[in-house]
């Protein structure tokens, strides 16, 4: 019995001293030629807890806490000890799992960074170092404030990857700042909609805003009531009046060399006047014309066939006598550009006396003034 009880002192002598060395040296698991005071060739674990309340009084026995409530949270930070059982250096990691928040409060009168509280938000953590301090210095310093990125408004996770392409649930601002923006490829930009509506497949830039009115709004400086957006010829758009600003100097003539019509021996319309006008694109013109007819008793028209007359006179008397008003106004419309052939017309066989015998002679022009 004394025997083993030498031993026992022997051994727990050797482990003495083996502690009192390693107090002034370094420490080594699983390898014999530490570098560090203290160096583990192996895995190294400390104390995980899982909270789901609040609030909740962080220990000495915690390390990694990780919060998996469903309201926000308040976690309380020991108070410092100043003197025996200071815990300087001690570190607490706070793993907020959660869409709520987490406020960090140290004791009273102490900060983190100089703050009295921390705040850490949805889906982010943050590891605390104690600096050994106690009172109204900062007793806690921030190690890191690690994000656990969300992908939202607009953008897509993929693996450690943020990738555009997401909804943007977000108001959000583009402000280009000279740099050009391009939207390029065969999809289409929808508003209002994701369903690309009949009789758009050929289109890039669709609008559906339902049946409420003001689906499109372009404002340039040239927007004025009751405009409308026209086009230059490269296919810039601007708002412009549907009234010309040239009238009195875009009037064009007609075309062709005029013929006596009405030399025929019976009435009837479709006589060919050798005359015609070029109408260069849809819309609303004005005609101005003159023509002197010396007859008996006739009504007599210059007309477009399915558009209207040009001129025309009614019979004003039994005997000769020239057709009157000689001058002549009409406002047409032409849903189609092109070439009309000037038709003239007579309600019986007479001949006139004299055709365009006046002074000036026919005359016929005319000019658009809306479209």
């Amino acid at each position: 019995m004394h025997k083993h009880f030498t031993t026992l002192l022997k051994v727990v002598g050797f482990l003495t001293a083996s502690i009192a060395f390693a107090q002034t040296g370094n420490i080594g698991v699983n390898t014999a030629n530490p570098g560090s005071t203290i160096d583990i060739n192996g895995s190294l674990a400390a104390n995980y807890t899982a909270v789901n309340t609040t609030p909740y009084n962080l220990t000495a026995t915690d390390f990694y806490v990780s919060y998996n409530g469903i309201s926000n949270a308040v976690f309380n930070l020991p108070s410092a000890i100043s003197g025996i059982g200071n815990f300087k250096g001690r570190i607490y990691t706070i793993k907020n799992n959660t869409n709520f928040t987490i406020t960090v409060n140290p004791a009273s009168s102490e900060s983190i960074n100089g703050n009295t509280n921390l705040s850490v938000p949805e889906n982010q953590s943050v590891q605390l170092i104690s600096t050994g301090l106690a009172g109204a210095s900062s007793t806690w310093e921030i190690v890191s404030l690690g994000t656990s990125l969300t992908a939202n408004n607009g953008l897509t996770a993929l693996g450690g990857q943020m990738k555009l392409g997401g909804t943007l649930s977000q108001a959000t601002d583009i402000a280009t700042a000279g740099n050009n923006l391009s939207i390029n490829g065969t999809g289409k930009v929808l508003v209002g909609t994701n369903i690309v509506p009949t009789g758009a497949a050929n289109a890039k830039f669709i609008i559906d805003n339902g049946t409420t009115n003001g689906a499109l709004q372009i404002k340039d400086g040239s927007q004025q009531l009751g405009y409308v957006l026209t086009s230059d010829a490269n296919g810039l758009a601007t708002w412009s009046s549907t009234v010309t600003t040239a009238f009195a100097n875009n009037w064009t003539a007609y075309t062709g060399t005029l013929v006596n019509p009405f030399t025929g021996p019976t009435g009837g319309g479709g006589l060919a006047t050798g005359i015609s006008v070029t109408i260069p694109a849809k819309g609303w013109y004005f005609f101005r014309s003159g023509l002197a007819i010396n007859s008996d008793c006739n009504d007599y028209a210059f007309y477009i066939n399915g558009i209207g007359d040009v001129w025309r006179s009614y019979c004003g008397s039994n005997t000769a006598a020239f057709m009157f008003p000689r001058d002549q106004n009409r406002v047409l419309y032409f849903a189609t550009p092109g070439n009309y052939a000037i038709l003239a017309g007579k309600t019986n066989g007479i001949v006139p006396v004299s055709f365009n015998g006046g002074n000036p002679v026919f005359y016929l022009d005319f000019v658009k003034f809306q479209n």
